[in-house]
């Protein structure tokens, strides 16, 4: 009776870690992932950026936003920090949002005015913003959610973009 009831515990384990994983995954084409309501409203936020200034998702609405969590620590981050202001100067109807993820906000701010950010960057201080959007610490950032022109959420990349062409790819979706 008490092998059973180890059996049975390990196959109600084994069933909750694989229900998991397959919640939380990314999709096979990096894009997507279950659970993270792609093909529905984005979830809205309001927030200030790091010079105080408020902030408002909605504020967007009629335009694609690239919604990038990122920190000035994460070294990924830092090189795709580049791609993004080409494509504001290439792009200008694409609205860019950096959220700041668990970053100080001093380090963030002087990142930002140091490459020139043409974008705000988005205080989330209790990580609702972060939690919204299923992004943790594992797997990590950065992670950039694409929404298209209604506030729908269209696609999400894990890790950084390498190049422009990658970021217009990914805006192909909408």
């Amino acid at each position: 009776m008490a092998r059973r009831r180890v059996a049975v515990g390990v196959v109600v384990a084994a069933l909750l870690a694989l229900g998991g994983y397959l919640l939380f995954r990314p999709a096979a084409s990096g894009t997507g992932a279950v659970g993270t309501g792609i093909g529905r409203p984005a979830p809205l936020f309001e927030s200030t950026d790091l010079q105080g200034r408020p902030v408002r998702l909605a504020a967007d609405r009629g335009h694609p936003v690239l919604l990038n969590f990122w920190a000035s620590w994460c070294q990924p981050c830092r090189q795709e920090f580049p791609i993004f202001a080409q494509l504001r100067t290439d792009r200008p109807d694409v609205a860019v949002l950096g959220v700041v993820f668990q970053d100080s906000y001093g380090s963030a701010r002087q990142f930002m005015a140091d490459h020139r950010a043409t974008w705000p960057g988005v205080r989330d201080p209790q990580g609702q913003i972060a939690t919204a959007y299923g992004v943790q610490p594992k797997p990590g950032i950065p992670q950039t959610f694409l929404i298209d022109g209604s506030g729908r959420l269209v696609a999400r990349h894990l890790g950084p973009f390498t190049s422009e062409t990658d970021v217009v790819q990914f805006l192909r979706q909408t």
